[in-house]
């Protein structure tokens, strides 16, 4: 890819239009950009960080949205294979990907990677300093699942997320590299 590409949280005066997905199914997530984004960030509801080709004019061509979440367990299922570790909590504390979305154009560049990457050194480099959080976490749409397993995510396995239309899937943060 010869494109210049700057990541970076959006600002204000950027235009956020022009994000093609192709699949009919992405299309909340170019209706959020448009839409919602710079509200969410300006209201502190969410972070979103997008992915900036110069050479198309500061045209999004990727991005991401980070907010706090949880990762809410049946019964007294626990995800952390620590046995000295007794968690009286039924969540746990997570950073979620809200959302995360890749022009058509421009997928097998390693753009999503990047954003994962993001949020997982934005996890582990401020958040977990500061504050409790031990996974990232995503609802994947069906048709991503393969690429937050190729990213080292988890299917959450319970019989209620395997069934749901958009599973959740998660990384543990002491174990990702």
């Amino acid at each position: 890819m010869q494109e210049k590409i700057e990541i970076r949280q959006i600002r204000p005066s950027d235009r956020l239009t022009g994000l093609s997905l192709g699949d009919p199914v992405f299309l909340p997530l170019k209706i959020f950009l448009q839409k919602h984004a710079k509200v969410y960030h300006e209201r502190n509801l969410a972070r979103t960080y997008a992915a900036f080709d110069a050479s198309q004019g500061n045209k999004v061509v990727a991005y991401t949205t980070l907010v706090s979440g949880e990762i809410v367990l049946e019964g007294d299922k626990s995800l952390l294979d620590e046995p000295d570790v007794h968690y009286n909590y039924k969540s746990y504390p997570a950073l979620k990907i809200a959302r995360l979305a890749v022009h058509e154009k421009y997928r097998g560049y390693g753009l999503g990677q990047l954003l994962v990457q993001l949020a997982l050194g934005t996890a582990k480099e401020i958040i977990c300093p500061a504050i409790g959080c031990r996974f990232v976490a995503v609802d994947s749409k069906r048709q991503a699942v393969d690429f937050y397993l190729k990213q080292g995510f988890a299917l959450l396995d319970t019989r209620q997320n395997r069934d749901r239309s958009e599973p959740v899937l998660f990384i543990d943060l002491h174990k990702a590299s």
